[in-house]
């Protein structure tokens, strides 16, 4: 299966998914003008690799969601994403997530944290403050 890339623009989010290292990475300002369609490809081709790996117990994918800004639309299809991401967990394929944001970006930390801890998807993850000095 292909690495799905798609690049960032001023509006959407850069995001890489590579099936050869199974490291998969949404990363930047996300407030595309049509949510939906911009979240489309990513769904389709989370569904197809999944029919690709599912009878595969060894897999072990990394989820890194590296945001500097959200807002409400595509917040929700986050939790759209991480309920796709689940049907992979309950398949037996490893999954983690790593909610990456600034140190002094408290808004984006509680943003992880309610993603995580109050939309009922039971997922493995953590946390990496970073700086950008």
């Amino acid at each position: 299966m292909n690495i799905l890339f798609i690049e960032a623009s001023k509006d959407s989010p850069k995001v890489v998914f590579d099936p050869t290292t199974n490291i998969f990475e949404i990363s930047g300002k996300s407030h595309p003008e049509n949510v939906k369609e911009f979240f489309k490809p990513i769904l389709e081709w989370l569904n197809n690799y999944l029919c690709e790996i599912k009878d595969k117990k060894d897999i072990h994918i990394v989820f890194n969601l590296k945001y500097i800004y959200i807002n409400s639309s595509s917040y929700k299809y986050i939790i759209i994403l991480l309920k796709k991401m689940k049907e992979f967990h309950e398949s037996g394929i490893g999954i983690e997530f790593v909610w990456h944001y600034e140190d002094d970006d408290d808004d984006m930390r509680e943003s992880g944290e309610e993603l995580f801890e109050f939309s009922n998807i039971d997922l493995p993850y953590k946390f990496n403050p970073y700086s950008e000095a």
